[in-house]
């Protein structure tokens, strides 16, 4: 992948039932392909930073899963055989936290003041931190 022509998906999409993940599983397809461009991978995001911990996994071990896996069903089987073992419920937790307007009032008025920056069409829609990297995207509009 080549983020220096293309985006990520979006932080919004999940696999096995995890947001963030393909977006994380393409950025590390990125860095592995010296591709990442203005991008950041693993702990230099706090988005990548945030899977990760859930996931129990360090960025060089999920760098390595995606070494070995060449498309999702393939990374989804090694994060099966790799990653911390998760509920449905856990996982359900963590996305309604990762996919919140922030955790404490600051993190919430950063968001409505980054919100309300945003063209008036475009605001209702936005609902979360990972909305504005949709709209910065393209995929908001």
């Amino acid at each position: 992948m080549d983020l220096t022509k293309e985006y990520p998906r979006s932080p919004n999409d999940r696999l096995m039932g995890i947001p963030m993940l393909p977006r994380t599983i393409d950025k590390a397809r990125a860095a592995l392909a010296g591709a990442l461009g203005e991008y950041v991978y693993g702990d230099k995001s706090g988005f990548d930073k945030a899977l990760l911990g859930f996931l129990g996994l360090s960025q060089d071990e999920f760098l390595a899963g995606v070494r070995e896996s060449p498309d999702d069903a393939a990374m989804t089987r090694w994060l099966e055989a790799h990653a911390r073992k998760a509920t449905p419920a856990q996982v359900e937790d963590f996305s309604r936290d990762f996919l919140s307007d922030g955790d404490d009032d600051a993190d919430r008025a950063r968001f409505a003041q980054r919100r309300a920056a945003l063209p008036a069409d475009v605001q209702s829609r936005v609902k979360r931190w990972t909305d504005l990297l949709d709209v910065a995207e393209g995929r908001i509009r």
